[in-house]
């Protein structure tokens, strides 16, 4: 039984269970957006954005993806306490069509914790595309039994912290995130193939 624990736990990240959250369709703007990310169950991480593009269709952008532990909210103008995690290379599909934005270094999320996220287009003219006008304000808040998403904040610029801000306006697209199973869960998981397979060894 001991080994069927030790195999559980080896395979813990390919039993990690794959989720999306989906917020509303691009309808407005261009440059960058920021958002906080909330892990509402175990840890998570988030692996993907979906994200639209202005500009001319097939050609690339380049995006900035920063973090900071915590909120977003009041940190906006300034890179201190935030760190360049990557830089990815997006492709213009269109102003209503998303494009996947993998990341190469995956965005760890503890569980209770948020993280806030800040993607900034630094290729001109090839600014994300947001949700919300102002005389249509959008939903800041999305969230499913694993994540939760706010956002109310983009910007107008090629350059990350500066140009012009707009509120409320918020990220539109899709999270990818894998669910790292809580210890408890592989346990019982692992009770469960030991028990299993005591029972094919009597029959």
């Amino acid at each position: 039984m001991r080994g069927y624990f030790a195999a559980v736990l080896l395979l813990a990240p390919a039993v990690s269970m794959a989720g999306i959250l989906s917020t509303g369709p691009p309808n407005n703007g261009s440059g960058g957006i920021f958002m906080d990310l909330t892990a509402l169950g175990p840890d998570l991480f988030v692996t993907q954005f979906d994200v639209a593009y202005t500009g001319t269709i097939g050609t690339q952008v380049d995006v900035e993806v920063w973090t900071r532990p915590g909120t977003y909210v009041g940190f906006t103008n300034s890179p201190v306490g935030w760190t360049l995690t990557q830089t990815l290379t997006g492709t213009r599909q269109g102003t209503l069509v998303l494009d996947p934005l993998v990341l190469t270094s995956d965005i760890h999320i503890a569980a209770g914790q948020t993280v806030a996220v800040y993607l900034q287009a630094i290729t001109a003219g090839g600014g994300i595309r947001y949700n919300g006008t102002a005389a249509a304000p959008p939903q800041e808040t999305w969230e499913n039994a694993d994540i939760r998403l706010f956002s109310r904040t983009a910007v107008v610029s090629t350059v990350a912290f500066t140009g012009t801000f707009f509120e409320p306006r918020t990220f539109a697209g899709n999270v990818h995130y894998d669910v790292v199973p809580e210890p408890a869960t592989l346990a019982v998981l692992g009770i469960g193939l030991a028990a299993l397979a005591a029972r094919r060894r009597r029959n």
